[in-house]
């Protein structure tokens, strides 16, 4: 009954109580009793002949790991899953609170979870010098910091960290719990104007948009992610926070949510992006989710930011196209073809909902048609 009202089908159930029969035989189980891992793999060997992982390749290999899954949570459904405690975070509620006061602060949800995971790998790492957080000082920052230089962090992560650290610093001051020495923790200087581009080209943004155009379910829902994405240059918590209520149909509109300033947009919805959409929801699974975006597999679940990083990297990987970065490709791709178009830097800005109105000076620098205009009208100036 759980299975079937999460939205799994008919002939999911019977095979799911399949394997769950097969179980019951094979563990021997007369009473249903808390069970580990290790014997959940035994069963299964003792079914298929083989130890299973996500990745074995023997015949029934996909049956002996759906088999696996399915014990496993039939197990946590009822609370008898045995699980290894997970290791205890040092000062786990000096971070809570710090992530309670960066929540107060109105910070977005990306950047209190971004702030938290950097002080925990901070806290992870002073944790085995064995000190309070009473002894703490400069020198702790420095020597972390150099270490993660060695092993290999960038300049733009370690000034982000650092930031998160002088943040944490003046917030524990104020605790009670360190000195106040945040005004020494100085993050070194990184311009975004020294990295190099990380767009696609255009054409090969248009040449993604071609080869997805499969009538399968994976491949219209690609397409209306990718569509959506390239047209109004989504970060990729912006397309999974798409809900189906944010597509006015009549007024031909879509409420886009941008993450950085936590401001909504109302923008008009193009004929191609319309189309992509609807032939998306017209095979969208029926479920409870309000999400635009779903799970192809029961139970049906939004999807994370990151499934959208892989729909991209591997169609174009599929295209041939495996050089350079795919984190916020279509995104910088599309700003790049509204500059070449005419756009001002101050419009390009607000139509990305960045928080500072400067930060498309990032993609100008990569446009040398544009720089080379600039050039040659200053030296018009001056003869």
């Amino acid at each position: 009954m759980h299975m079937l009202k999460r939205g799994s089908t008919r002939t999911f159930v019977q095979s799911s109580a399949g394997y769950l029969l097969r179980a019951i035989d094979a563990l021997d189980l007369k009473k249903l009793r808390k069970l580990g891992m290790k014997e959940i793999d035994d069963a299964t060997r003792k079914i298929w002949g083989q130890r299973v992982t996500r990745f074995s390749r023997f015949p029934g290999s996909g049956a002996a790991y759906a088999f696996r899954n399915c014990v496993k949570m039939f197990l946590l459904f009822h609370g008898k899953l045995k699980t290894r405690k997970p290791p205890r975070q040092p000062f786990v509620d000096e971070l809570n609170s710090f992530s309670e006061y960066n929540r107060c602060r109105n910070l977005v949800p990306g950047s209190v979870e971004s702030h938290r995971n950097k002080v925990r790998s901070f806290l992870n790492w002073y944790s085995l010098r064995k000190g309070g957080l009473s002894k703490l000082s400069i020198h702790h920052i420095d020597k972390y910091i150099a270490q993660k230089q060695r092993d290999g962090w960038s300049s733009a992560t370690q000034s982000s960290s650092m930031q998160a650290l002088r943040i944490f610093v003046r917030y524990a001051h104020t605790q009670g719990w360190c000195p106040d020495f945040s005004d020494c923790i100085k993050a070194p200087y990184h311009s975004r104007l020294g990295t190099p581009s990380q767009g696609r080209a255009w054409d090969e943004v248009v040449q993604l948009l071609e080869a997805t155009n499969g009538k399968n379910h994976p491949s219209v829902r690609a397409r209306a992610a990718l569509m959506l994405i390239s047209t109004y240059a989504l970060r990729s918590s912006e397309a999974s926070r798409l809900l189906l209520s944010d597509f006015d149909w009549k007024k031909q509109t879509v409420t886009m949510r941008r993450s950085k300033r936590g401001r909504k947009q109302r923008l008009p919805l193009r004929a191609e992006v319309t189309r992509a959409v609807l032939n998306y929801i017209r095979i969208r699974p029926r479920c409870p989710v309000r999400n635009l975006f779903v799970t192809l597999r029961p139970p049906f679940r939004s999807i994370g930011k990151g499934s959208f990083y892989c729909l991209t990297s591997r169609r174009l990987k599929k295209l041939g196209i495996a050089s350079g970065r795919i984190g916020h490709a279509l995104r910088h791709a599309r700003a790049m073809q509204l500059l070449r178009g005419g756009m001002t830097i101050r419009e390009i800005g607000d139509f990305l909902g960045q928080r500072h109105p400067e930060s498309p000076l990032f993609y100008a620098k990569f446009d040398v048609e544009m720089l080379r205009e600039v050039a040659d009208f200053s030296l018009e100036g001056l003869i």
